[in-house]
């Protein structure tokens, strides 16, 4: 994750578990029970991009399915 976050010029934040409260566009069954949120990637990254943030696009998923990314922005930052 870090060699991705420095290629494409992003910072990498962890969020707490609390933070993961967010409007998502994707979300996936069973994650709102385990994690309180639709999508953990994009509640992730819109906590992470602080108040005001938007969601660039859905959440990406990994051709095996075992990672998922999103990526937020802030006042078009």
């Amino acid at each position: 994750m870090r060699a991705l976050a420095v290629e494409l010029g992003l910072p990498l934040r962890a969020v707490a578990l609390g933070d993961l409260d967010q409007p998502v566009l994707t979300r996936v069954p069973r994650q709102p029970a385990r994690y309180g949120a639709g999508s953990v990637a994009e509640a992730s990254a819109l906590a992470a991009a602080g108040k005001g943030a938007r969601l660039i696009g859905p959440r990406a998923v990994s051709g095996d399915r075992q990672a998922t990314a999103a990526i937020a922005e802030r006042n078009g930052e």
